[in-house]
């Protein structure tokens, strides 16, 4: 065999091994283009600053329409409150007229009121002054109102400190400082006291929301609507003291009620107890 026999093949070789490895390296090339062609699609990281911008604009954004919210709420209870008459008054439902349990130590028979914000809105100076009470005179109520309050808070770091809280002693001492209470109904009277409810936007009148069947209330007559002025000739203002009244005095007696029904007073006879209604309240003027 030659020398160019040999040379020949080898030159084929070489270049068909050549080719191979150029048409790879294109075909990668290729796929490196397409890939650069069509890159992923973003992805948004949750933790970026720029995303935590975005939550506290959209949380701003929900606090101010809150806001918004709670001043129109406002603004329709008052506008409520201002215009309420007996026929379409204020109607907060509350509990029947049941009496309520007792706890096993025995409780002051002149326990106090729960201090709420209708307690802070009765005894405040400005709203007496601005209910038509003499500045003079409802100084002096708030004033003693006060002294009381702060015994009693005195009295219960007292007993929470020397550990006889919620004991018969402390239940003692805390009927002792509350028959030094001040009544607002008692320091003004009723008339006075009726006056300064309404004159306060506060309801001074108790509603029936509902009648039971078969109760004493169906059988004396009560209906729907019907506004309870006063229980066994004593004025009630609230369902609470209405329920305490029902709980006094000898069990079925009868006793006689009056009430409002369609701007004419009815006096019906019910017996003490329970009288089997859903007591509501209403603002009426006096």
């Amino acid at each position: 065999m030659s020398k160019n026999s040999i040379i020949i093949p080898a030159f084929l070789l070489a270049g068909l091994a050549l080719g191979y490895l150029l048409g790879g390296g294109h075909k990668g090339t290729g796929s490196n283009e397409r890939s650069s062609d069509n890159p992923p699609l973003p992805v948004d990281n949750p933790f970026s600053p720029a995303s935590d911008s975005e939550r506290l604009a959209m949380l701003e954004d929900e606090v101010a329409q809150i806001h918004q919210q709670l001043a129109q709420i406002k603004q329709t209870l008052a506008a409520s409150t201002d215009n309420t008459a007996a026929s379409d008054a204020d109607t907060l439902t509350a509990p029947t007229d049941t009496p309520a349990e007792h706890s096993s130590h025995r409780q002051p028979a002149s326990s106090p009121p729960t201090n709420t914000l209708l307690n802070q809105r009765l005894y405040n100076l400005d709203n007496l002054i601005r209910g038509g009470i003499d500045p003079a005179i409802a100084e002096d109520i708030v004033r003693r109102k006060n002294h009381v309050e702060l015994s009693r808070l005195q009295l219960q770091d007292k007993a929470r400190r020397e550990g006889y809280l919620d004991t018969q002693r402390y239940y003692d001492e805390l009927e002792a400082i509350n028959s030094n209470d001040v009544d607002l109904r008692e320091e003004l009277g009723d008339e006075t006291y009726d006056r300064y409810l309404y004159n306060s936007h506060l309801t001074n009148r108790v509603r029936v929301s509902s009648v039971m069947l078969g109760s004493a209330a169906e059988e004396a007559g009560l209906r729907k609507n019907d506004i309870i002025l006063s229980y066994n000739n004593k004025r009630v203002f609230n369902w609470r003291e209405l329920k305490q009244a029902t709980a006094e005095g000898e069990l079925g007696e009868y006793v006689s009620i009056t009430i409002v029904r369609d701007g004419s007073i009815y006096s019906l006879n019910v017996p003490r107890g329970p009288l089997g209604i859903q007591l509501g309240v209403a603002r009426v003027e006096p």
